[in-house]
């Protein structure tokens, strides 16, 4: 546990080798625990360490009493000071995390010193998520957040999992996670998350390298869904747009093989050149046997 100036406490698991060159701060996805880093994490090189949190509200971490865009930042920049401190850093986060890490990097002064390279992954499009105010998509969110306090307050959540239903981590992060989804107050805080990112700012410009990461079966319209992702490849000059095959928003990290790919592009060289006129996503095509392997690896021992 992190203790904070003010005495409240932010759930961190910390790897910083002492042959470390560099580490990746891993920010979550809205309603996720830190845990589902956890394929990410063991798949890193060896100079390469990690800091993994859960936001206030979320986990062990002492819910908030200040909301919104400066309060996370401050909280990012606490943790780089106090465990990453000079070394060169990775930020990456997944869904809403994927635009916090590129909102911090973009609007919090000087929080682009030191950083190498920005990855978002399947990262949550502010825009078209205001733009969706009011309409189904977005009572329909709003449903689903209210439906899924009940069940965990009820205790129907441990039959009926929102996340993580195939259970395809290790089985004690698999317990961990179950153990999340069920309390309560992980529901009210993505409740609380979802309406804060209807009024965060469009990301316009980021000077350093960026990565953008995107699930190639989306829920609902997936060539919609790449159109928008490739609007947030373009705020930096030095990005790619990288598309995982056989991947959905959740098994990105959830699945080893897409997390392991995911891994590849967090700790590889960053892009060094804008996408260009003709720029065209890219895949990592993996053959049969690959596949096969990497089936019998995600079966449960």
């Amino acid at each position: 546990m992190h203790e904070r100036p003010d005495g409240s406490l932010v759930e961190v698991d910390v790897h910083i080798p002492p042959h470390a060159q560099r580490a990746v701060l891993l920010d979550n996805g809205m309603g996720a625990p830190q845990e589902y880093w956890d394929w990410v994490c063991g798949a890193l090189p060896d100079d390469m360490g990690y800091v993994r949190f859960n936001r206030p509200g979320y986990g062990l971490s002492t819910p908030g009493t200040r909301y919104g865009l400066e309060a996370h930042f401050e909280l990012v920049q606490e943790l780089r000071d106090t465990y990453i401190a000079d070394l060169p850093v990775v930020l990456a986060g997944h869904s809403l995390g994927g635009y916090f890490a590129a909102a911090y990097a973009s609007l919090h002064p000087d929080a682009v010193r030191g950083v190498t390279h920005v990855v978002m992954i399947d990262a949550t499009e502010v825009v078209s998520l205001r733009h969706a105010r009011r309409t189904d998509v977005d009572r329909w969110s709003h449903q689903r957040m209210v439906m899924e306090q009940v069940f965990a307050a009820t205790g129907l959540s441990v039959f009926r999992p929102a996340m993580n239903a195939h259970q395809q981590y290790r089985p004690d992060i698999n317990r961990s996670y179950r153990a999340f989804l069920a309390t309560p107050r992980t529901w009210a805080t993505a409740h609380r998350e979802y309406r804060d990112a209807q009024t965060y700012p469009e990301l316009t410009s980021l000077d350093c390298p960026l990565t953008v990461i995107t699930a190639e079966n989306n829920i609902g319209d997936n060539t919609l869904h790449a159109g928008i992702q490739a609007r947030l490849a373009v705020i930096s000059t030095r990005a790619r747009h990288h598309f995982v095959a056989g991947s959905d928003h959740e098994s990105l990290l959830s699945v080893r093989k897409h997390a392991e790919e995911v891994t590849e592009l967090i700790a590889g060289e960053p892009p060094s050149e804008s996408l260009g006129t003709s720029w065209r996503p890219s895949t990592k095509v993996r053959g049969a046997a690959a596949e096969s392997v990497a089936e019998r690896e995600e079966e449960p021992a």
